[in-house]
């Protein structure tokens, strides 16, 4: 399984605002995009991509045990 298919699924187990914004950076989606999509403050974009990357390192760190 590749690295993009093994992110996707990652991906895919996190809860729909965190998994939509980081597809949508991956997809170099901005900031004010991204929280209109979403529906939160422009400047929760931020703080919501850092937990969610967060979150996705600890299911990726799960996976590799």
């Amino acid at each position: 399984m590749s690295d993009d298919e093994q992110w996707q699924l990652a991906v895919d187990r996190l809860p729909f605002p965190y998994a939509e914004a980081l597809r949508l950076r991956a997809a170099e989606v901005t900031d004010e995009v991204i929280a209109e999509i979403l529906g939160i403050d422009v400047d929760a974009v931020g703080p919501l991509l850092r937990m969610a990357a967060a979150k996705l390192a600890t299911i990726r760190d799960g996976d590799r045990r």
